[in-house]
């Protein structure tokens, strides 16, 4: 018997059977949640029987669409800690604070809870191919899952918009089908091209969704059955916390939790917080975002599909959102790793960052229980180390040399004239390209010059400053050394 009764749009109230076609509402496009029997699933699950299964994400199977257990594709996703914090909870005076640490999934993210139930009803469905449009760790669990589920993968990933290297050598190291494209727009439009030949997986699809609905559910049995008075979560699609919600609701319906629902408490970064400022402004749609989130990436989503799943559930847990400022992530990535030996993403550390919020305005009491969900380890962006040692010269300068090497030595010699040239200052193509034959003897046709200056700029070493029209009307871009190109060039010769 099928616990499952169905999908239903959070929009348009529409319902519609299951099936891996339904990735979004058919009539209005909006994002569809998994309906359940929660009658069958009661004479099944009970906390007795849960004490009797292995941890991870499919002892909570009743709870998911998954029909045939034989299809499950698992690297051993789940069953993360629960971490009582020291250090933070004498710094902010909270007795009972505590870490979801979901650093410690296979991936390194709780992506990979979403992943292993969205790519498991893709092997039921048997189908053979999946794809993303992503550059962070969507793209990486997939293609881990894609490997262990024997399925092709291809990601669509934008050349424009910054990538987290950690999490671009994680792509590759799966070996993965990876076509470049301008932007993400572009990404989504190659996206929609490929869905006629392969299964596309995002944030928002309905099976994605459940599976990261389980990080709640684990909190609550760690904590033996109880609910925590403030759950803190950061925000990009609005999924997971939209989802953490909803697993409270269906652990209610279920009679398996005790004591009152928690506070939901979404944060975002400043820099692109559109869900934020909906909330604030007492909408329930989210306008797009014209901004982009450099430091926190991952949750730097301009148009937040999930966005007003996300506003009902903080509004209805009586909760709130928040933005925060990108030095105060910093801080917060810094702080997790000094007090509690958590090596959090940027993005992660958003909660901590809203915490000191909470903490400073008198929101939270001293003796409430609050959960802050750490959803991504730091290795996936290893650059934000280079924050973390601004008060340590000597180690930022042992940094420097080992990019230095890194970088310079994989540079051809054309690559290495292009740098030098600007060196003295920006420049545009043409003159580059006269210079690299007058001052190098380097010849070589001008588009060359441009796809020199494209692969300098992916390797984050040249920008793009300033674009004119000529008297001519033709346009002239302009390219300068970036930071981390402008600390290359000093620090080591370019030989």
């Amino acid at each position: 018997m099928s616990l499952v009764k169905g999908l239903w749009c959070t929009d348009c109230g529409r319902r519609v059977p299951l099936s891996m076609k339904h990735v979004s509402c058919p009539t209005c496009g909006g994002v569809l949640q998994v309906q359940y029997d929660f009658q069958a699933i009661a004479e099944k699950l009970s906390r007795e029987t849960l004490s009797h299964r292995g941890i991870g994400v499919w002892r909570y199977r009743e709870l998911l669409p998954i029909q045939n257990i034989g299809d499950v594709v698992s690297l051993g996703e789940g069953g993360t800690y629960l971490h009582k914090c020291r250090g933070l909870a004498e710094q902010t005076s909270l007795q009972h604070l505590y870490l979801k640490d979901e650093t410690i999934n296979p991936t390194g993210s709780f992506i990979d809870r979403g992943m292993a139930v969205e790519l498991s009803m893709v092997r039921q469905a048997r189908i053979s191919r999946v794809c993303c449009a992503s550059v962070g760790n969507m793209a990486v669990s997939l293609v881990a899952y894609a490997a262990r589920a024997g399925l092709a993968a291809r990601v669509l990933m934008a050349k424009h918009g910054g990538v987290d290297m950690g999490k671009f050598y994680q792509v590759l190291a799966y070996g993965a089908d990876v076509e470049t494209v301008r932007d993400p727009a572009a990404a989504e439009r190659s996206l929609q091209f490929h869905r006629r030949h392969c299964h596309p997986v995002a944030s928002t699809n309905p099976f994605f969704l459940e599976g990261i609905k389980t990080t709640i559910l684990e909190v609550c049995e760690q904590m033996d059955w109880s609910m925590p008075d403030w759950v803190i979560v950061p925000m990009g699609s609005g999924g997971h916390i939209s989802q953490i919600w909803k697993g409270i609701l269906e652990l209610r319906e279920l009679g398996l939790c005790d004591g009152d629902n928690p506070h939901l408490v979404g944060v975002q970064s400043k820099s692109c917080s559109p869900i934020v400022t909906s909330f604030e402004h007492g909408r329930t749609d989210v306008a797009p975002c014209t901004r982009a989130s450099v430091i926190a990436r991952d949750i730097g989503v301009a148009a937040p599909r999930c966005g007003r799943s996300a506003i009902k559930a903080i509004r209805e847990s009586g909760g709130t959102a928040l933005a925060v400022a990108d030095g105060d992530i910093i801080d917060a990535v810094r702080r997790l790793a000094r007090f509690e030996g958590v090596f959090a993403e940027p993005s992660s550390a958003t909660v901590i960052a809203g915490l000191d919020i909470l903490t400073a305005d008198g929101t939270l009491d001293s003796n409430d229980t609050i959960v802050c969900m750490v959803t991504g380890m730091g290795l996936k962006s290893p650059e934000v180390t280079r924050e973390l040692l601004r008060d340590h010269r000597g180690l930022q300068r042992l940094l420097r040399a080992i990019e230095g090497r890194k970088f310079t030595g994989d540079l051809g010699r054309t690559k290495k004239r292009i740098l030098e040239i600007l060196s003295d200052g920006e420049e545009y193509g043409y003159m580059i390209w006269k210079r690299l034959s007058m001052e190098y003897g380097i010849r070589i046709k001008i588009p060359s010059v441009y796809q020199h200056l494209a692969e300098l700029r992916a390797a984050g070493l040249v920008e793009l400053t300033r674009t004119e029209r000529t008297y001519q009307g033709r346009t002239r871009n302009y390219y300068a050394l970036s930071d981390r190109g402008t600390r290359i060039v000093s620090e080591r010769p370019l030989e």
